[in-house]
């Protein structure tokens, strides 16, 4: 099963707590149960022009997307455009590029408590200029169709 780990809104804080639970061998762990990491942002080498071929791949279902894990919130701003959190080297927002391949995956994982909901950072009192949201991942698959 390919599995490919989007990190938004800033947000690594899952992965580093998996990192340091004690697994001595994370990814050999993963690839015993049939996962293979295809790309995550702090595990992989691959980088630049490899990784967007990898995303188009994935994107035109040329290479199924089995697991599509998003660690963070999803930053929506401004004005619902997600221009606030450009994907590296792509020129797309990150909502773009969950959208489009929460629709060609199997199995979508929100991974931590910001993408689920985006808290704590959306609960001081004040207007949340980002846009920053969780997942709600429903409605990424939804938006994506």
């Amino acid at each position: 099963m390919n599995l490919l780990w989007l990190q938004s809104g800033g947000c690594g804080g899952c992965t580093m707590s998996l990192l340091c639970s004690g697994a001595r061998d994370l990814p050999g762990l993963l690839e015993g149960a049939g996962i293979h990491i295809a790309w995550h942002p702090s595990l992989s080498e691959a980088t630049g022009e490899e990784v967007r071929a990898l995303l188009a791949e994935f994107e035109s279902g040329a290479r199924p997307l089995d697991l599509l894990c998003v660690e963070g919130a999803i930053l929506r701003g401004p004005e619902g455009s997600g221009r606030f959190h450009i994907l590296a080297g792509t020129g797309t927002p990150m909502l773009d590029w969950a959208r489009r391949l929460a629709a060609q995956a199997g199995t979508v994982l929100a991974i931590g408590m910001n993408s689920r909901n985006a808290t704590p950072m959306t609960m001081v009192p004040s207007p949340n200029l980002t846009g920053l949201d969780g997942c709600r991942l429903p409605s990424l698959v939804q938006m994506a169709a």
